[in-house]
C-alpha cells in the first residue's frame, strides 16, 4: 500500500463518515494503518482539516495527538442560539417543583 495524501484521506473520510451527525473517532494507529504511513506530522492533520472544512466537517485531535475526531460543524451562530434559549425561558409556563409556597 502506498502512502495516501491528506487530500485522498480527507476524501475517504468524507465519503464514508461525512453524513454522520455524531462523527467518528480514530486513533493515531488507525490513521497510520489507513494512510500507509509510519508517522505523520501536525501539518498532515492540518491539511486534512483544511480539506474537510470546505464540506462542513472538522478533523481535530486531543492534546496528546493520539485521538482524532471527525465531527460535523454546527454553523449556527452562538448569539442566535443564546437568543433561542432566552426566548424559551421567557415563555416557559412550567413552575419548578422546588419552590416553597409562601
Amino acid at each position: 500500500m502506498s502512502m495516501v495524501s491528506a487530500k485522498e484521506f480527507s476524501d475517504w473520510l468524507r465519503l464514508r463518515f461525512g453524513d454522520l451527525n455524531e462523527g467518528v473517532a480514530l486513533t493515531r494507529k488507525d490513521i497510520n494503518q489507513l494512510t500507509g504511513r509510519q508517522n505523520f506530522s501536525s501539518d498532515f492533520v492540518n491539511d486534512i482539516h483544511f480539506e474537510l472544512m470546505r464540506h462542513g466537517l472538522a478533523f481535530v485531535t486531543d492534546t496528546s495527538r493520539e485521538q482524532f475526531y471527525l465531527v460535523p460543524i454546527n454553523k449556527q451562530c452562538w448569539r442566535d442560539r443564546l437568543e433561542q434559549q432566552f426566548e424559551k425561558e421567557i415563555f416557559c409556563n412550567i413552575i419548578p417543583l422546588n419552590i416553597s409556597s409562601q
